[in-house]
Parts: C-alpha cells; sequence; structure tokens
C-alpha cells in the first residue's frame, strides 16, 4: 500500500425491507493531506454509481468541508463514512473531539469560517452530534441518476 492509500471498508447491503446500499469507511490521517484523501475515496465511491458531475462536485465540496473541520477544530482519530442510497448520497465525519461547530463572524477577506454557509447553501440536510466518543458531522445530498 502506497503512503497515499488510505484504508477502506466497503459494504454493499441488500434487504427486502430497504433499499440497497452501498456503505465505505475510511480512517483519515490527522493533517491537511486528509482533504485530497477523502475527496478520492468519495470519488472511488461515488464511481459505482451513474451520477451528473454536478451532483459528484458537490458532494466531494461538501465533504471536503466537513474534513477540513475535523482536522483543523477535532481531535485524532477521523473517519468517513460515505452511504450511497438510490437517491442520495449520506456522508459523516467523526473525530474524538465533542466540541461542535458553530458559526462565526467572518469579514469578506476571511480565508476560512464558510463551511457552515456552504453547507447549508449545498446540503439538502446536515447536522452536528456529539457523542461520549466525540462528534460527527453530517450531511444528505439528494441526487439524480445521469440521463
Amino acid at each position: 500500500m502506497s503512503s497515499t492509500s488510505v484504508p477502506m471498508s466497503v459494504v454493499q447491503q441488500t434487504g427486502s425491507c430497504r433499499p440497497p446500499a452501498t456503505h465505505i469507511v475510511a480512517e483519515l490521517p490527522y493533517l491537511p493531506s486528509a482533504v485530497p484523501q477523502a475527496r478520492r475515496v468519495l470519488r472511488e465511491c461515488l464511481g459505482l454509481t451513474d451520477l451528473p458531475d454536478d451532483s459528484r462536485a458537490t458532494a466531494e465540496l461538501l465533504v471536503s468541508e466537513l474534513v477540513t473541520n475535523a482536522v483543523k477544530y477535532g481531535s485524532p482519530p477521523v473517519w468517513l463514512l460515505v452511504e450511497l442510497r438510490p437517491g442520495l448520497v449520506h456522508a459523516s465525519v467523526s473525530d474524538t473531539s465533542t466540541t461542535l461547530p458553530h458559526r462565526r463572524v467572518i469579514d469578506s477577506d476571511s480565508e476560512g469560517g464558510r463551511g457552515l454557509l456552504v453547507l447549508d447553501a449545498l446540503a439538502g440536510s446536515w447536522g452536528a452530534v456529539s457523542v461520549e466518543s466525540g462528534k460527527y458531522l453530517w450531511f444528505d445530498l439528494p441526487v439524480n441518476r445521469s440521463q
């Protein structure tokens, strides 16, 4: 395995009571390099679908925001979970800090602080949950298949 490889697990699940789903779980380094690695994992996961390019790009941007938040403000280890269902991309990123993100006042030339605004604007829904072992941030992105 190369130094840029991210170990990941893929589970494909079907059942009579729920639609088919694919789950991918990857542990990411607690480094800025986690962001491009997370995008790569997501691209591999989305390679299993026939989503349009704009949905893929939106999902990548949203995953980048979640991982950036975990690396900047969280604590290791950092985990990415991607779940693909018909019509939906769900992703969550967890770390061991229990501090939830909060909106900050930013000025127009600030380099950061817009992650929650991006989630508001692009995700169908999103949230942050604190649990005993840390926290996780998640989003749901409704998607259509390519025509």
